[in-house]
């Protein structure tokens, strides 16, 4: 498809990146000189210097004649604009980032007026998904299928994982409990099991379950912890923001600490439940003084990714908190989990599945639609949810053992109506089912693309 993207910067740029990488023909518009040149010294994606809400500017990348124009500037009233003049110059859809809570509430008429078909607010993601952690404290990561009713799971087995040298067929049997170990991290290599696969300590493993069964599993292999009531925040942007008002709606008790005042009035006028602190985060003595020491959770989330992996390793080592650290740099991402930071959370990552799920949408039709696409383990494996629209030959009704799937292929969920199935040889797939499939090698946007030739 040809895509127009508005703003290259940290999500734009890890956009037109990911979308480049799948083949579709990208143009990017920016202002800026350096970026514009670092961005065609990287990906081999065509360039034009220039404000994207000029119509001159618009015409010269042939945005009339675009699948998708993505406005993803850091001015919100900018985006609009652009997606506006694209859509009046003909752009099949718009996408415009929106990140101001103020903007974000009134979204619905802006999108009907303007004509967005979607809006990404990468702020709210990030906040989404770390509630969801907190919420399931013994995770790493979490995401959910068909609202809720199959949750995926990233945990490290302990070094005293009891189950040390046992094979997943003899696993399963020992725990009667309905789940699937989708994938297994270990050594940097990433495995799609098999039920002969021998798991070992130390293990990174995605776990795909209902929420009822997936506690039964962590009660199982004793990593339960206890429920977050109180939050220890570093880090006072639109993402804190956004993640206070979940906090304080869940009941939870909630303290940032914020070193720019202007941000902690701001703060604590939107939130007179919420304890600001003005001070420095990342000065260890006034962790200390804040009570990192009887923190539930402590979330980094400065501008600084150095700063927030620093922060975060001194309140593990201090404190028995649940630790979340906010990166902008995936080149951090493996330092960060060999020195024992395995919860970490990336905007413009979060950012990128949303816009490639609908892309993928965009593009499918062969009887299936593309409900949620989530990246794991490291951006090595992908997990995506498939809406099965009608009758399709070769899948449809045929028991799993029977289906000629492509290599690094699991299906791991099978959702019908309230039913939630974590299926064996046995199961199969029919109409009106949602299908959860996890890919190492492969980029789907169909699910009759998990299907060999």
């Amino acid at each position: 498809m040809k895509v127009v993207i508005i703003g290259t910067g940290k999500v734009g740029s890890n956009i037109s990146n990911a979308l480049s990488k799948e083949g579709h023909d990208v143009i990017a518009i920016d202002t800026n000189d350096a970026v514009i040149k670092r961005i065609q010294d990287t990906q081999d994606i065509m360039c034009i210097n220039g404000n994207g809400a000029d119509i001159n500017v618009l015409q010269e990348a042939d945005a009339g004649r675009a699948d998708l124009c993505i406005a993803t500037t850091p001015h919100d009233e900018l985006n609009l604009l652009c997606c506006l003049f694209a859509k009046k110059l003909g752009a099949e859809r718009a996408m415009s980032r929106v990140r101001n809570p103020m903007y974000f509430a009134q979204i619905g008429i802006l999108k009907e007026d303007i004509g967005l078909s979607m809006v990404i607010n990468p702020e709210l993601i990030t906040a989404d998904e770390i509630m969801r952690i907190l919420i399931f404290p013994a995770a790493a990561k979490l995401e959910v299928f068909s609202r809720g009713r199959i949750e995926l799971v990233e945990h490290k087995l302990s070094d005293r994982f009891e189950l040390d040298g046992m094979t997943l067929a003899d696993i399963y049997k020992k725990h009667k409990i309905k789940y699937l170990i989708c994938t297994v991290e270990r050594d940097s290599k990433l495995y799609i099991p098999g039920g002969d696969f021998i798991l070992h300590s130390g293990d990174k493993v995605n776990i795909a379950a209902s929420h009822r069964n997936i506690e039964g599993f962590f009660k199982a292999i004793g990593s339960t912890r206890s429920k977050i009531k109180t939050v220890l925040i570093v880090g006072g942007g639109k993402v804190c923001s956004y993640l206070i008002k979940q906090l304080l709606n869940a009941h939870m008790q909630v303290k940032v600490i914020e070193i720019d005042e202007k941000k902690c009035q701001n703060l604590a006028m939107e939130f007179p439940h919420a304890d600001i602190v003005h001070a420095d985060g990342t000065d260890q003595e006034v962790l200390i003084e804040q009570g990192l020491r009887h923190a539930d959770a402590f979330i980094s989330m400065t501008g600084i990714d150095e700063e927030n992996i620093i922060m975060s390793l001194f309140a593990a080592r201090n404190s028995g908190a649940k630790v979340i650290t906010k990166i902008n740099r995936e080149s951090y991402r493996e330092i960060a989990g060999q020195v024992g930071l395995d919860c970490l959370i990336s905007p413009k990552m979060l950012t990128e599945s949303v816009v490639l799920s609908y892309v993928r949408s965009m593009k499918n039709t062969s009887g299936s639609n593309i409900e949620a696409l989530y990246h794991l383990v490291e951006n090595k494996a992908e997990a995506i949810e498939f809406r099965i629209t009608k009758a399709i030959d070769g899948l449809i009704n045929i028991p799993l053992k029977n289906l000629n799937l492509k290599k690094n292929i699991l299906i791991c969920g099978i959702i019908r109506g309230r039913t939630v199935i974590i299926p064996n040889g046995n199961d199969f797939i029919t109409i009106d089912d949602s299908v959860i499939v996890i890919s190492k090698e492969h980029h789907f946007s169909d699910i009759t693309d998990i299907l060999a030739d």
